[in-house]
C-alpha cells in the first residue's frame, strides 16, 4: 500500500506486491511512472507517505539494510581509484574478506584500472560487484542494463538469473522489454503510480496469446481465433462432430512489448 508525493506530483498511489525468495520481480513504465521511487523506498533511501515495507515480515531497518543490494540508475564511481580500491574501500566497510574482491573480479573480469578509464559496460560491472561483496538477500538493481551493449547486458542477465537460483531476492527495472521477458518471474507493468498489471510474467503472455484455425465444413473454407487453449480445445471438438476438416492450426505468441504498449493504450498507425 506504499504511496509517494513530490509536491503536487503523485509519484506512487497504494503499490502492493510481494517478491518470494529466488524469484526475479520486473518493474516497467515510462518515465515517470514511479519505478525508481518503488525502488528507492524499497531500499530505504527515502520514505513513503503511506504504507509500508516489510521484508521476511520484518519492517525495514538497519538490520534488513545490511541484506540489501542496491543499483541505482547512474553509477555513483570514484574514477581516481583502481577498481580493486573501490571494491576493497567497500569490502571494509563491509566487513568481508578482502578475497571477496578477488572473487568478483575474476568473474566479472574485471581489470584493475582505474575507473575512469573504464568503458560504461565495466563501470557497471564494478557497480555490481560492490553490490554482492557483503552477500546480501535482496537485491534491488535500477536499470541494470540501461545503455549497455549486448553482450554485457547478456552477461548480467545471466549473473543475475544465477543469483536468484541461489535462493536471492532481485527486483529490478527495465525499459528493455526483452530482458524483462528473458529474466523476470513476476512483473508490474505501471503507469503514472500505479499498477496496470501485477502477476506472473507467463501469465500474462498466455492471456494475451491467440489461437487461430482454418477449417472446412460442408465445403465452406473457415477461419477462427480463439484466446486460450480451452477454448481451441472446444473449437477443434465442434469441427470434428460437424464432420470438418481442419487444415490449420496455428498459434500467435505476442512479445512482451506488445502487450505492454497494449495495457498503456498506446497503438500504432500500419
Amino acid at each position: 500500500g506504499i504511496s509517494k508525493k513530490y509536491g503536487d506530483f503523485v509519484a506512487l498511489r497504494n503499490l502492493s506486491f510481494s517478491v518470494e525468495e529466488g524469484e526475479i520481480l520486473g518493474l516497467i513504465g515510462e518515465n515517470g511512472a514511479g519505478k525508481t521511487t518503488t525502488l528507492k523506498i524499497l531500499a530505504g533511501l527515502i520514505e513513503p507517505d503511506a504504507g509500508e515495507v516489510r521484508y521476511f515480515g520484518k519492517p525495514l531497518d538497519n538490520n534488513v539494510r545490511r541484506k540489501i543490494g542496491y543499483l541505482p540508475e547512474i553509477d555513483a564511481l570514484y574514477d581516481n581509484m583502481l577498481v580493486s580500491e573501490y571494491l576493497g574501500f567497500f569490502a571494509e566497510i563491509y566487513g568481508v574478506p578482502k578475497a571477496r574482491v578477488v572473487e568478483f573480479m575474476e568473474m566479472l573480469s574485471l581489470p584493475d584500472k582505474f575507473i575512469g578509464d573504464l568503458s560504461k559496460g565495466m563501470k557497471r560491472k564494478v557497480s555490481i560487484a560492490r553490490t554482492l561483496l557483503h552477500d546480501p538477500d535482496i537485491l534491488i538493481y535500477d536499470e541494470p542494463t540501461g545503455g549497455l551493449d549486448p553482450s554485457t547486458s547478456l552477461m548480467i542477465a545471466e549473473l543475475m538469473r544465477n543469483l536468484a537460483g541461489e535462493g536471492k531476492i532481485i527486483v529490478f527495472s527495465a525499459h528493455n522489454m526483452y530482458y524483462v521477458e528473458r529474466i523476470a518471474d513476476r512483473v508490474i507493468v505501471m503507469k503514472d503510480g500505479e499498477s496496470l498489471y501485477y502477476g506472473a510474467l507467463e501469465d500474462l503472455i498466455r492471456g494475451n496469446t491467440v489461437y487461430r484455425v482454418e477449417y472446412v465444413v460442408d465445403g465452406r473454407r473457415s477461419r477462427r481465433e480463439v484466446a486460450s487453449v480451452e477454448d481451441l480445445a472446444r473449437l477443434l471438438d465442434k469441427i470434428n462432430r460437424d464432420g470438418g476438416r481442419i487444415l490449420e492450426v496455428d498459434k500467435e505468441v505476442p512479445r512482451l512489448e506488445n502487450i505492454y504498449f497494449s495495457l498503456l493504450g498506446v497503438k500504432f498507425q500500419n
